[in-house]
């Protein structure tokens, strides 16, 4: 009897050291999934902290104006600045980023850059306290210039001029003709360009972008659309996109520009204004701003006590094309290059007209008129702007260090 209790107390304790080696098992491998878990979990944190990170960076990029330096961006009076202060992203996830920048060792000090690169660090933190930096040296892209459209407006809005078929300036597109702003890359001769396509108009505000979508769109005396009667268009992956007027980041300082092109060596300078036509022209007719073997830069200004600047007749040119105050393009005039209006008083304005055409680009500024920066400008007749890398290409090759870049990562750094 007592060996039958004895091996009922054994096979008792044998039976709760077996389970409690297996809850000790059980608890193990619950514990360690956990760890697992949080581990896992922890990964994922730091790897969205690093996307987060990246995120932060791509957002200061876009707000780096087109320029040829970073002084700005180091301009705080003890860098590193703060391009992005701490912002969240995505909304509600927990996680946020900052970034800065500073100067890289170029030896022109704490905020003098003398070697157009610059440090970006993007800091994130987000749940877990996961932290993450990317680093990023920044400096403007060597790419050829494009511009963000066939037509760049930097102004905060934006009113239409008058002409003969708009004589209260009340339209930016006329209402009888077809106007063509194509953001396709195209070639001199018509053919498709190599590079794919900017938009159409492409402005700095989304005011200016609302007043010509809305036009563009919109009824005109008579009940006929503007869609009807002009084009601003790209076509993408073979569907047109029209209208291809949009509203970009990226802010070129049309002014700096102009600048820089009067100061150039070998401008040719017309200063109280110009005026031609199919039998009174500058040289020969018919005009020729520059040609295609030896472009040039021509830079129009008008003294404002003389008549408009009126382009017309057979007028050419190659190069780049800079007007100070109130020119008015018309007629079979043809340009294959950069054209860009400086608005330097309120009454400056840009028309084109008639059956002009431009190969390249055009970049039209703005004045403070009191209520904000504004551009001037109309499209009328039969116009014909189109986006070409091609026409632009001589302009970068021979002035590329007078034209902003974006900017462009080209190391970066995981920390």
């Amino acid at each position: 009897m007592r060996i039958l209790k004895s091996s009922q107390g054994l096979a008792l304790f044998t039976v709760i050291f077996v389970m409690a080696f297996f809850l000790l098992f059980v608890t193990g491998g619950l514990l360690f999934s956990r760890l697992e878990l949080k581990k896992s979990s922890n990964l994922r944190f730091e790897v969205q902290a690093v996307e987060v990170a990246d995120a932060g960076l791509q957002h200061a990029l876009a707000l780096i104006p087109w320029l040829w330096d970073f002084n700005a961006q180091l301009g705080c009076g003890s860098p590193p600045c703060t391009l992005v202060p701490d912002a969240s992203f995505p909304a509600g996830s927990g996680f946020s980023y900052t970034v800065t920048a500073r100067n890289n060792s170029d030896g022109g000090g704490a905020s003098n850059d003398t070697d157009k690169v610059i440090v970006l660090t993007s800091q994130s933190s987000g749940p877990g306290s996961s932290r993450r930096s990317v680093e990023a040296y920044i400096r403007r892209s060597v790419a050829a210039f494009a511009p963000p459209g066939a037509l760049y407006v930097n102004a905060a809005s934006a009113s239409p001029v008058a002409d003969s078929s708009n004589p209260s300036a009340e339209y930016f597109f006329d209402y009888d003709n077809n106007v063509r702003v194509i953001g396709n890359d195209t070639n001199t001769n018509g053919t498709p360009g190599p590079n794919g396509p900017v938009w159409g108009v492409a402005a700095t505000n989304s005011a200016v972008t609302d007043a010509l979508t809305a036009e563009y769109t919109g009824q005109y005396p008579g009940g006929s659309t503007g869609m009807q009667l002009h084009d601003v268009m790209y076509t993408a992956q073979g569907v047109d996109v029209e209208p291809a007027i949009d509203t970009v980041s990226d802010v070129l300082d049309i002014d700096a520009i102009a600048a820089n092109f009067f100061g150039q060596g070998g401008t040719v300078k017309y200063l109280n204004g110009l005026t031609t036509d199919a039998t009174a022209c500058p040289s020969s007719n018919p005009c020729q701003l520059g040609t295609s073997a030896a472009p040039q830069i021509t830079y129009i200004k008008e003294t404002y006590d003389t008549d408009l600047t009126i382009l017309k007749g057979y007028v050419t040119g190659y190069g780049v094309l800079v007007f100070e105050g109130r020119p008015i393009i018309a007629e079979n005039f043809k340009f294959y290059g950069l054209i860009v209006h400086q608005r330097s008083n309120g009454s400056a304005s840009i028309s084109f007209e008639d059956s002009a055409n431009v190969y390249g680009g055009v970049l039209l500024g703005s004045y403070d008129e009191g209520d904000g920066k504004k551009a001037r400008f109309g499209l009328k007749d039969n116009v014909r702007l189109y986006y070409s890398s091609q026409a632009l290409a001589a302009v970068d090759s021979n002035w590329g260090t007078l034209l902003p870049k974006p900017p462009r990562v080209f190391a970066w750094l995981d920390k």
